[in-house]
């Protein structure tokens, strides 16, 4: 194994990018964060950048797009992230803190082999000390994926301060460990200082969820034929994004989900001010709605591809209208159909026919080639009129097209002999609308003027096993004129024969 070294403040080369990678997967072991005993978190969030020379590096890369935030995270116009609270605890007798925030942020660089996540960051307060630990997943195309759960990749100064049920710290500094160096590819050397750090939570005070939630009746054993579940919703944010509210979706997870609604089967419009349609509906005050949406297993989405739910896993999805960046939104809940329609059964009928077989047959475009006028020791040339082959024996015999020509002559009595035309031959295969196998066509050997057609010569073959049905024979014609030749118009006669 290649192992990582030390980082030293400066960028790795792209060679090295990839390699070095693989040193995290001895360094990155997971740490699980203290439990701290006190109150349960219920709501709040983490902004941090991580480093701004990071964000600024992996901006300047190919990645489609080279940073990106889902999960619930979001990106801010500073270009630092927000991820909102998703639980823990908070004892105010030791200070001891365990406060857990959602979301996922994607480092992207193709071009310089790596993609590296950071998701589910932590806040731990524990005998004096508080860092933060988070979820780590390294893919590379230069060696084995890294993915470890909760490691500490940052050391935090300062205390958090607050008062009753909510703690807030604002600006802490930030100091990269060990691990955090080597999940970030060695970049930076452990104790660089990082983005300074903020969070906030809140205790007690209820028994909503942190975020937003979402109940489907019914959301499983549904009929594969068409059903109109009811969904309801809490947690969301009315005012978020200008007041545009959210979409109600149903489809499968893609990625992108929120610019992807092609691929969704119906989707509702859910704000403050709506009133209610078949396509809206309205967000109440309290951040809960209750609509309803009519769904089926199989459906043909706005690209044109069949989505069958049965098959693939389906959701009720929401997300911030109107194409925002706003992850905080989102959720996926998950539906079910059952996989035989309510009141079902099946049938079976037996079909049969009688195929005769078919002829080999052989068809050509025209039955004259004009070529330009060329002088004596010149070589003039042209396009044979297309030949077509229909193999429809259904015997995968095998046939072969070959061409031959007799001297050219001139009324006068001039004479040019047969191999003195030669040829380029092309050959394709003709689309079968029934979906049958398609065959194999080979074009000849190009013969050159003056060792030409004044023996047999192929044009096309098809091999026995593959030879069933259209192909499409050609060739470019090439006709040396001696010097020797009389002036006058000549002629001959080429002939194809298929067997």
């Amino acid at each position: 194994m290649v192992r990582s070294r030390t980082g030293t403040g400066r960028w790795r080369s792209a060679r090295w990018a990839a390699v070095a990678l693989l040193g995290a997967s001895a360094a990155l072991i997971g740490v699980s964060p203290a439990q701290a005993a006190g109150t349960d978190i219920r709501s709040g969030s983490l902004t941090w950048g991580f480093k701004a020379s990071f964000r600024a590096y992996v901006t300047t890369g190919n990645g489609n797009p080279p940073i990106a935030a889902s999960e619930g995270a979001s990106i801010n116009s500073d270009g630092t992230f927000t991820f909102p609270a998703k639980g823990g605890t908070h004892d105010p007798d030791t200070g001891a803190i365990d406060a857990r925030y959602g979301g996922k942020i994607v480092f992207s660089y193709p071009a310089h082999f790596f993609t590296i996540s950071l998701a589910n960051p932590t806040i731990v307060v524990t005998g004096g000390t508080t860092s933060v630990t988070a979820d780590v997943d390294l893919l590379t195309t230069a060696a084995e994926p890294v993915s470890v759960r909760q490691a500490t990749i940052a050391t935090i100064d300062g205390k958090p301060g607050g008062s009753g049920g909510t703690v807030t710290a604002t600006n802490l500094a930030a100091t990269l460990t060990a691990e955090g160096a080597s999940a970030f590819n060695g970049f930076y050397s452990a104790g660089s200082a990082l983005d300074p750090l903020s969070f906030t939570f809140s205790t007690g005070g209820g028994s909503g969820p942190t975020g937003p939630a979402v109940g489907v009746t019914p959301a499983t054993g549904l009929d594969p034929a068409g059903a109109t579940i009811t969904v309801t919703g809490s947690g969301f944010d009315p005012e978020a994004n200008g007041a545009a509210g959210i979409y109600v979706s149903f489809g499968p997870k893609v990625d992108e989900h929120w610019t992807n609604a092609g691929v969704l089967q119906v989707t509702k419009w859910v704000n403050k001010t709506n009133e209610p349609t078949e396509a809206r509906d309205r967000l109440n005050a309290d951040g809960t709605f209750r609509t309803t949406l009519p769904i089926s297993a199989v459906y043909t989405d706005r690209t044109g591809t069949s989505v069958d739910c049965t098959k693939v896993q389906c959701y009720v999805i929401t997300f911030a209208a109107r194409g925002a960046a706003d992850r905080s939104q989102d959720t996926f809940t998950p539906v079910t159909f059952s996989r035989t329609p309510a009141g079902g059964g099946h049938a079976s009928q037996q079909i049969t026919t009688t195929v005769t077989g078919g002829a080999l047959t052989l068809g050509v475009t025209g039955s004259s080639v004009t070529l330009p006028a060329v002088s004596n020791g010149q070589v003039t040339n042209g396009a044979l009129n297309a030949a077509t082959v229909a193999d429809l024996r259904g015997t995968n015999a095998g046939w072969s097209l070959v061409g031959q020509v007799a001297d050219f002559a001139s009324a006068s009595g001039g004479a040019i002999a047969a191999d003195n035309l030669g040829w380029t031959p092309s050959a394709t295969v003709g689309v079968d609308g029934l979906a049958g196998a398609p065959g194999v066509v080979t074009p000849g050997v190009p013969a050159a003027p003056g060792a030409g057609l004044g023996t047999a010569r192929a044009l096309c073959t098809s091999a026995t096993g593959a030879s069933n049905g259209t192909f499409t024979c050609g060739a470019q014609l090439h006709l040396g004129v001696p010097a020797s030749a009389p002036a006058g118009d000549y002629s001959a006669v080429l002939t194809l024969t298929l067997s």
